[in-house]
């Protein structure tokens, strides 16, 4: 766990197992036939964490990003909602002489909550807007949120996890990762694993929206009926913000130097 961060509760109302289908090879040699075969019906929906590196790496888009804010206009019945941009611009100008009026309003998909997007030319510009909140105009107040703070954005935690009876035969980053997907995005994944023998654990840093999406089971179903079940436990969760510094950026464990104890 990160150093400062505070430990949340671990769950306990975790689904029994998800199934990862896998039909890329053979079956593990320690794969059995389950006496009572896992759930084939196909759900009504289905999660995949994915991640775009190229966005948390890049620091132009990264600048990109801080430089978007969202309009909010309350009351909803306020008639100026129906065409937000004018009442917005003016609301900006009139309560904010000092403001830099260096932004463009966008509109916003219908998918949205906001009732305009406002893009800054820069972050500091941005940030300026924020202090002068809130912009009250006509008994009309426009709120401006930071991206990725709107009320639709969903936060998420990390946890470190262990993967017990893990077969060698998926014992690789790109296999991990892949049957972690359902229930996770990996952040790390101790490297001592990939050197170690069959049946023994696997370390990783997992991040979703909530630790209860993690089974206490994986079951990885081969196309010949047999099945890889791999218990799964929890071994500590916490809050994102307390593996990101200061830009945001996800800062590595290092998990080598925090051996869990194998059981």
């Amino acid at each position: 766990m990160p150093e400062g961060a505070t430990a949340l509760e671990i769950p306990t109302d975790r689904p029994a197992f998800v199934t990862r289908v896998y039909f890329d090879g053979p079956p593990a040699a320690t794969a059995v036939r389950l006496a009572f075969p896992p759930r084939t019906e196909r759900p009504e929906s289905i999660k995949v964490y994915m991640k775009n590196f190229k966005r948390e790496r890049d620091p132009e888009a990264l600048y990109h990003a801080r430089r978007f804010a969202h309009a909010y206009i309350t009351p909803p019945e306020a008639p100026c909602r129906a065409d937000p941009g004018p009442f917005i611009r003016r609301a900006f100008r009139t309560l904010a002489l000092d403001l830099p009026q260096n932004f463009e309003l966008l509109p916003v998909p219908a998918t949205c909550h906001d009732d305009m997007a406002v893009r800054f030319r820069a972050p500091d510009h941005r940030e300026a807007a924020m202090r002068r909140q809130p912009f009250v105009l006509d008994g009309v107040t426009v709120r401006l949120v930071r991206e990725a703070e709107t009320p639709n954005v969903r936060r998420v935690s990390n946890e470190r996890r262990c993967m017990r009876a893990y077969p060698v035969e998926q014992r690789t980053e790109e296999m991990v990762r892949d049957n972690c997907s359902q229930f996770g995005f990996v952040r790390e994944i101790d490297p001592a694993c990939f050197a170690a023998p069959d049946l023994s654990t696997v370390r990783v840093v997992l991040q979703n929206e909530h630790p209860r999406e993690v089974p206490h089971e994986l079951r990885i179903l081969y196309d010949d009926g047999f099945t890889s079940v791999v218990p799964v436990e929890i071994v500590g969760v916490w809050h994102r913000s307390h593996s990101c510094d200061v830009n945001g950026q996800y800062v590595p464990l290092e998990l080598m130097d925090f051996k869990l104890k194998q059981i």
